[in-house]
């Protein structure tokens, strides 16, 4: 891959990624290589992951017992919007900068 090119990872592949460099002696710069990534790409996706499980707990200790199923649903989309429109932006201002 060129620089330049960027190449779009599944959130599966992030998460799976992330914890590869969970492991015992795996260094993060050795998975970021491995896999073509940048360091703070890592970071930035490590961030909206962690932000993400904030979220979850938090709606979770929330939730209350026969709350409509509808709005549930609806909140927690909600919740996936704005994650992905963060890491999104996160992505386009790091194109600015290399541009």
């Amino acid at each position: 891959m060129s620089k330049g090119e960027h190449r779009r990872f599944t959130a599966e592949q992030k998460i799976e990624i992330l914890r590869e460099a969970e492991q015992p002696g795996v260094t993060i710069s050795e998975v970021c290589r491995r896999h073509g990534l940048a360091a703070s790409v890592f970071y930035r996706w490590r961030a909206v992951a962690q932000g993400g499980s904030a979220v979850a707990l938090k709606r979770d200790a929330h939730r209350t017992p026969g709350k409509d199923d509808a709005e549930v649903r609806h909140k927690a989309e909600i919740e996936r919007m704005r994650a992905v429109i963060a890491e999104i932006t996160a992505e386009n201002l790091e194109l600015k900068k290399k541009i």
